[in-house]
């Protein structure tokens, strides 16, 4: 998905929100050189190509400070507080794989690329309200017939907080096919490798980085050993908008859930701002 003027304020948004969490005496030199990278901009690469070589920025003038750590931390501790609770939900539902599946969509709120903050109870509002959303109920079932047929799944992972979620999800889907992939390097608060075993995905799926620091998957970024993953998988799980975006125009039986948080996104899809969305191009 290509880049629109649109995209220019949450990219500001952005560079602030990173810099609330760096050393003052950087900012000036900081926002100068991101301010060059805008005026050189290469307008044919995704939304988070661009975030990604601006936090390339802040990441030379921080050596390699990872600024959403605390945040991450605090995001995977609290969603794990309410994982008896949510197992205990999923278990006595009717169907747990779409209850799971309600819950790792719902889970994508907590994007601070998006929003700079969260409450318990903003967060406990969207869980009630994406559990009651309506759901193409052909989209749900074309997925759980990808996943039966799959011999190989690829999920990949977004932010910190909301893999508890897809913890939850995968632990109804057949364990022994998948791989997960979180970011290589810090990119907002997108889920790293320490995340992944903080909240135990480790100890039920394989878990790999796939090389990059871009809140996306940037394909030409990334390491050799994900992208033999990538395109040996007979299904990719596609998780949060900034993989949307850059996969969106990818050959590959990918599922992208995700909701939609910007006017960008939510135009391309052809959906509003807040929509819970199951999307995948050969469902077309």
């Amino acid at each position: 998905m290509k880049i629109y003027k649109k995209c220019f304020p949450c990219f500001d948004k952005q560079l602030e929100s990173a810099l609330m969490h760096i050393d003052k005496g950087l900012h000036n030199e900081i926002r100068q050189e991101v301010q060059e990278l805008f005026a050189n901009i290469d307008v044919s690469l995704s939304p988070p190509e661009i975030a990604g070589e601006m936090f390339t920025i802040i990441d030379k003038w921080t050596n390699g400070l990872d600024t959403y750590y605390d945040i991450k931390e605090k995001s995977n501790k609290y969603i794990l507080d309410m994982c008896d609770e949510l197992s205990a939900l999923i278990a006595n539902s009717d169907d747990a794989f779409v209850t799971a599946l309600k819950l790792a969509i719902t889970g994508n709120i907590i994007d601070y690329g998006a929003k700079n903050n969260y409450s318990e109870t903003e967060i406990h509002n969207e869980l009630e309200l994406g559990l009651s959303a309506k759901y193409a109920n052909e989209n749900i079932e074309k997925l759980r017939n990808e996943i039966d047929k799959a011999k190989s799944i690829l999920y990949l992972a977004d932010n910190a907080g909301e893999i508890v979620f897809d913890k939850l999800f995968i632990e109804q889907l057949p364990m022994e096919k998948i791989i997960l992939a979180v970011r290589g390097k810090p990119a907002i608060n997108d889920a790293l490798i320490k995340d992944a075993k903080d909240v135990g995905l480790d100890k039920i799926v394989k878990v790999i980085d796939n090389g990059a620091g871009y809140p996306g998957t940037v394909l030409n970024k990334c390491s050799d050993e994900f992208i033999k993953v990538f395109n040996n998988a007979d299904l990719i799980i596609s998780k949060g908008q900034g993989n949307y975006e850059t996969l969106s125009d990818v050959n590959a039986n990918i599922f992208f859930l995700l909701r939609a948080k910007c006017p960008v996104v939510a135009e391309d899809l052809n959906a509003q701002i807040g929509d819970f969305i199951i999307y995948s191009k050969r469902m077309k």
